[in-house]
């Protein structure tokens, strides 16, 4: 868990008699128990030092403390370090009060952060989960430090291939789920191959600067943008405006450094910046030689926040990245060896938040540009894509019970892509075929949603209206949402229909002209509440998908004649389907700062199939899983110590193509989907132990990745041996046990 180091100078007059010091939670004001607290001399007089841990009410006395300058630090798992200079003078005792802040955040008046690992907030939502600082911390594994590991660990969500940050959601694909970073949609941010399949990718955005990640899976309101499947929405924290702040962390697969501080001399602003290093890559490769095909990462994110005045405020947030990914192949033509991409974020926004009315404008670019190479050097594929955009929203409550939403956006994206392929000939490699794409789009957004919410109701009305410079790409885009509780139990439904653009890329070299794909679906949920701290949520779901996007030209055989792939990869608007299915939630909550066992257990049946309108084929969909089981269990010991432990078990999907046999030998066959990939178990263990030692905090922290050993299989790029088809190389084995130590240090 990496934390953040709080510091507030106060003068106070305290009497020589006690200091009477009670921790609570910023968000709730909870009384937060079995935190270490130190009252230490500032000139380190070890006569001077006073520890102890905070009783059952949040509350520690020290009697007798002699008048003089003290540092004041609070610290335990889960909640930011504080650090506070009190100066006592002999007089009247005074009681201190000190919140503090989820996570890694330092300590604000007005905090957001769920309080919950996993919770509902918005009305009628009923497959909504939120996730606060310290779970995304606790979730996303050090080995990584990706956030979107984090995702992959919540209920309902699939994924089977270690290397890659993308998941499924009810079956859907990865390119259907909205990725939103600060109410920017940004689908490029991520670390990954371009103009490739299977290789790898992480989230271009660090843990240590996320103040809450949201997942919508089911029908929800659509401010974003237009996409058929699951919002994955992350907020970026600001800096620290009482002091500057700095906090490193180390450990066998990756560095970090954490930098924020005060803008001003009144503190009206704050700067924050993260920059880290990943060198999983290279332990990968160490531990388990077999695996060739790693991708190592460089990045850094950016936040400025100043207040105009007491209601308006400007932000501005950089980010940006580069990837490595390297793969020796012995297909010395077309097999990549080498590839770089690089991408990037500037947004400005301008915030006023009024008595009722809050408005928000955003302007924002962002760049992906790649390269990828060949043993020989030869230029495989390199391209560049840019989008530039500006949004505003605008809410007023009316009344107590009534909001009303809503706000435009206008975007502009332009797409210069270049595909080649190449022919061994001796010692020389010559090109035989190449595809450029140079495209662009404009389209033009806006959506508007009513709110009513009552004592133990509520209900949601709303629409997304949409206009790209496209023939037959013009439409509205509704949902309706609801809940009623009943006691201990909220019953909560929604029904809506989206519809998504085909990408620019797919546009230009697709043999008949695509159409962008439609999804409607509806979902019902029942949630008991287990006492004050558990509960129980099951949830049907039910949705239906036309003109879906599908691959052509696949390699495979028909009538017992086995026909090659297209040389590029090509698309139609082809597949209508359906996705059904229940997800199962068992959670226990955990109050603030108490010890005992908090997380989840969830687990999902669903089942996707479709169906080709032209040529009338019928197989399970690429994402396909009946059966998915998320456990993330976590116990605080002390106020120094938490151990947790994650674990993903799915039957895993098809393995993607047109095949017969089995995962350990696979031939080219006549049906698509037909063969799947073996069951997926991983089971992730972590631990952390902090230390506060001299108005500092050092976490000494260590995980294993795969703690079970088992070696699970993912699909890989592969290729037919003819005469016999047997199909080589479409599976690959993934990450193997993985041990990581390190240490974080805050002052």
């Amino acid at each position: 868990m990496i934390l953040v180091a709080l510091s507030l100078w106060l003068s106070a007059a305290i009497g020589a008699d006690a200091v009477r010091i009670t921790v609570v939670d910023a968000r709730t004001q909870a009384p937060v128990p079995g935190v270490r607290v130190q009252l230490q001399s500032a000139d380190n007089a070890a006569r001077d030092l006073h520890t102890g841990d905070t009783d059952a009410t949040g509350t520690i006395t020290f009697a007798t403390v002699p008048a003089g300058r003290y540092l004041v630090t609070v610290s335990t798992v889960g909640y930011a370090f504080v650090r506070r200079g009190l100066t006592i003078v002999a007089g009247t005792p005074v009681t201190l009060t000190i919140p503090l802040t989820e996570g890694t955040g330092a300590y604000r008046e007005e905090v957001t952060v769920a309080a919950a690992p996993v919770g509902s907030a918005e009305v009628g939502i009923s497959s909504q989960v939120t996730l606060g600082s310290a779970a995304i911390q606790d979730l996303r594994g050090i080995a990584t430090d990706d956030p979107m590991r984090a995702i992959q660990g919540l209920p309902g969500v699939v994924t089977g291939d270690d290397f890659q940050a993308e998941f499924s959601v009810r079956g859907s694909a990865f390119r259907h789920v909205g990725l939103v970073i600060d109410d920017t949609p940004s689908p490029l941010l991520l670390h990954a191959v371009r103009g490739r399949d299977d290789t790898g990718s992480l989230a271009m955005v660090s843990a240590d600067v996320l103040e809450r990640a949201a997942l919508f899976s089911g029908p929800h309101p659509q401010r974003h943008g237009e996409w058929i499947g699951a919002t994955l929405d992350f907020g970026l924290r600001s800096g620290s405006r009482d002091r500057t702040h700095v906090r490193g962390t180390i450990s066998g697969t990756s560095a970090a450094i954490v930098l924020e501080g005060p803008l001003g001399a009144t503190g009206r602003g704050s700067w924050l910046f993260t920059a880290r290093k990943s060198y999983v890559d290279w332990l990968i490769r160490k531990l388990d030689p077999e695996i060739v095909s790693t991708i190592g990462f460089t990045d850094a994110q950016s936040k400025w926040t100043w207040d105009l005045t007491p209601r308006q405020q400007i932000q501005f947030v950089l980010t940006g990245g580069e990837a490595v990914y390297r793969e020796p192949e012995t297909s010395i033509a077309n097999g990549l060896h080498k590839a770089v991409s690089t991408g990037g974020l500037a947004s400005l926004a301008w915030l006023y938040t009024g008595n009722s009315l809050t408005l928000r404008q955003r302007a924002s670019i962002t760049t992906s540009r790649f390269t990828n190479t060949g043993m020989r050097s030869q230029v495989q594929g390199r391209g560049a894509t840019t989008t530039r955009m500006w949004r505003g929203d605008a809410s007023r409550a009316v009344g107590a019970q009534w909001l009303v939403e809503g706000g435009a956006r206008v975007e502009h994206t332009v797409t210069d892509q270049m595909l080649a392929r190449f022919r061994v000939s001796g010692t020389s490699v010559t090109q035989t075929a190449s595809r450029s794409i140079e495209d662009d789009r404009r389209l033009v957004s806006s959506w508007a949603q009513v709110t009513w919410r009552g004592a133990r109701s509520g209900l949601v009305a709303g629409v997304r209206a949409v206009d790209a410079d496209r023939p037959d790409t013009r439409w509205l885009a509704p949902w309706v949402l609801a809940e009623h509780r009943l006691g201990r139990v909220t019953l909560r439904a929604g029904a809506g229909a989206s519809r998504q653009l085909p990408p620019l890329e797919a546009l230009t070299a697709a043999p008949d002209p695509l159409v962008p794909e439609r999804a409607r679906g509806v979902d019902g949920s029942i949630d008991l509440r287990l006492g004050s701290r558990g509960r129980l949520q099951i949830t049907g779901f039910a949705r239906e998908e036309h003109d879906i996007l599908r691959p052509l030209g696949e390699e495979r055989v028909v009538k017992g004649v086995f026909r090659a792939a297209t040389t590029f990869p090509i698309a139609g608007s082809r597949l209508h389907g359906t996705s059904r299915g229940v997800d199962v939630v068992l959670q226990r909550h955990g109050s603030a700062g108490a010890a005992g066992l908090t997380g989840w257990i969830a687990y999902t049946w669903a089942h996707t199939r479709y169906e080709d309108q032209v040529s009338l084929e019928t197989f399970d969909g690429d994402y396909d899983q009946r059966h998915t089981i998320n456990v993330f269990l976590q116990q605080r010991l002390s106020w120094r110590s938490a151990v947790n432990a994650k674990l993903r078990l799915g039957s895993n999907v098809p393995i993607v193509g047109y095949f017969t046999g089995d995962a350990a030998r696979l031939f080219s066959g006549e049906t698509r989907n037909a063969v799947r990939l073996p069951w997926y178990v991983r089971l992730d263990v972590r631990a952390n132990r902090s230390f506060a030692i001299k108005g500092r905090r050092l976490t000494l922290f260590a995980e294993v990745v795969n703690a079970l050993g088992r070696r699970n299989l993912g699909q890989a790029d592969g290729f037919i041996r003819l005469p016999s088809r047997e199909a080589v190389a479409y599976t690959e084995k993934l990450v193997p046990r993985i041990p990581s130590v390190g240490f974080l240090i805050e002052f």
